[in-house]
């Protein structure tokens, strides 16, 4: 049967998705997809039809696979299409982790490095969220004392080593189907004391490049002869103007591939 969600609690809605509350299990959340499509922090804003199930899809296989892997997260199960049913949290973190592999997008505007530029190891860096100031970075010598000095500071500490941990699982998987994992942006929160991943995994939380050869040389200082970002399956292809039906093709593709992540 399915589920009904007339008559659940509404506990919060944002871009893409609307958060239900649980009647049958308070220390858990229903998580339900929506058509929609944003960019620019809210600024554009487009409905696929479809999109929601895709991005569904990607959610559910990265989460599994994440899980799989022994990474803590609010996932739990897929109970029906456009569903996760996922932890509730005690405390939403208000911060986005974003881990760097490649140079690419707004690194290039206002850091030091040329596009294609391999981070190694890979860079954690903290933005908090909000959208009328477009999610400030923190200053890294500010975390530094934040984890060394204040209150909280280990869930900082935590976070910046998890996001790590998981963009370099990812980058393994998605490099077995010929593509670069670019770089990821996720979000966290607490559940007691402990934190975890939460909220969407999909093909607006990072960028993928295809390979440009089969056996790529992905150890130079710079890797953009090795990648082709014109083959970008990710949500850049919006932000760059694309029309919305290569937009839903990217997404269906990103799909295809996690949804092989079960064979790894």
């Amino acid at each position: 049967m399915a589920l009904d969600f007339t008559s659940m609690k509404k506990l919060a809605e944002g871009k893409t998705k609307v958060i239900y509350e649980n009647p049958a299990d308070p220390k858990t959340v229903y998580m339900v997809f929506k058509d929609d499509i944003t960019a620019g922090d809210g600024a554009k804003h487009d409905v696929i039809r479809g999109k929601a199930a895709v991005d569904w899809r990607t959610n559910r296989d990265i989460y599994e696979y994440l899980n799989r892997r022994g990474v803590k997260t609010h996932y739990l199960s897929s109970p029906e299409e456009k569903v996760s049913l996922v932890r509730r949290l005690d405390f939403k973190i208000n911060l986005e982790v974003v881990s760097r592999r490649v140079a690419a997008g707004s690194i290039l505007k206002w850091g030091k490095a040329a596009e294609g530029d391999r981070f190694d190891p890979p860079v954690t860096q903290f933005h908090y969220k909000d959208d009328p100031l477009h999610d400030p970075m923190l200053d890294d010598a500010y975390v530094e004392f934040i984890i060394k000095n204040k209150q909280g500071g280990e869930w900082y500490a935590e976070m910046r080593e998890r996001n790590t941990q998981i963009l370099l699982v990812l980058e393994e998987a998605f490099a077995a189907f010929g593509l670069q994992l670019v770089d990821m942006k996720l979000e966290y929160g607490l559940i007691g004391e402990e934190v975890f991943v939460i909220d969407e995994i999909t093909g607006g939380s990072f960028r993928l490049w295809p390979y440009r050869k089969p056996k790529p040389d992905l150890n130079k200082p710079n890797v953009l002869s090795e990648l082709d970002p014109s083959g970008r399956l990710d949500k850049d292809t919006y932000r760059m103007g694309g029309a919305l039906e290569q937009v839903q093709s990217k997404f269906e593709r990103i799909a295809e591939i996690t949804g092989k992540f079960s064979q790894l």
